[in-house]
């Protein structure tokens, strides 16, 4: 089920409207994708998850058990790609024609798995609202309607996913070395901002080329 080029450029704007504009509203969606990012594919590495905690204005954390040197490695570099991850498996998914519902329900799949792991009140309140527009839209709204709402959500964890990263950098900037990047520095004796361009070329990769291709299918 495609759409025209019309509906992709006109959705592609929308998203950029809640990933830049509406940031200070919209960026907790984004960190359930960051921080479920670090638990989900930490986990499928070797890592037990203590707990998830998802804050206001975008903080979040997850505070990993037992990990070895590959799952603690990937629970790292999946932090500031979750998002980016999540929006082009989506992308791919569109373009090859699945449903859009199958993007939605997906997603609300990831969302069970990191409320599973969230250990307070408002982790839970944004998770549960999030999962709440998706279902509605996934369930009770028409196909149309489904198609838009996915072309918007892929854009938005796309544009999401490069709009974290330069918080990133002033966090860097400031001197933390708690960030994703100081970590990383810390197991890898790569430097930190090594660390930050990667994130930035990947996830700016994946807008890009992600995009590249819902506006090609589209037209």
């Amino acid at each position: 089920m495609a759409g025209s080029l019309g509906m992709a450029w006109s959705t592609a704007v929308v998203a950029f409207v809640a990933a830049v504009p509406l940031w200070r509203y919209t960026t907790n969606a984004i960190t359930i994708a960051h921080e479920g990012g670090h638990a989900v594919f930490g986990w499928l590495f070797g890592t037990t998850v203590k707990h998830v905690k998802i804050f206001h204005a975008g903080a979040g954390e997850m505070l990993p058990g037992r990990e070895n040197a590959v799952s603690k490695f990937v629970s790292l570099v999946a932090g500031y790609l979750g998002p980016s991850i999540i929006g082009f498996a989506g992308v791919q998914l569109l373009v090859h024609d699945f449903h859009p519902r199958v993007v939605l329900l997906l997603s609300l799949v990831f969302l069970a798995g990191v409320l599973i792991m969230v250990r307070n009140l408002f982790g839970v309140f944004v998770i549960l609202s999030v999962g709440a527009v998706l279902w509605v839209v996934a369930m009770r709204s028409t196909e149309p309607v489904q198609l838009v709402f996915a072309y918007v959500w892929v854009w938005f964890l796309l544009m999401g996913g490069a709009r974290q990263v330069p918080e990133l950098f002033w966090a860097i900037h400031g001197g933390d070395e708690t960030t994703d990047a100081g970590q990383l520095q810390g197991q890898t004796l790569i430097g930190d901002v090594v660390w930050l361009l990667f994130f930035w070329v990947l996830s700016l990769g994946a807008l890009v080329y992600g995009g590249a291709l819902l506006l090609r299918h589209a037209g």
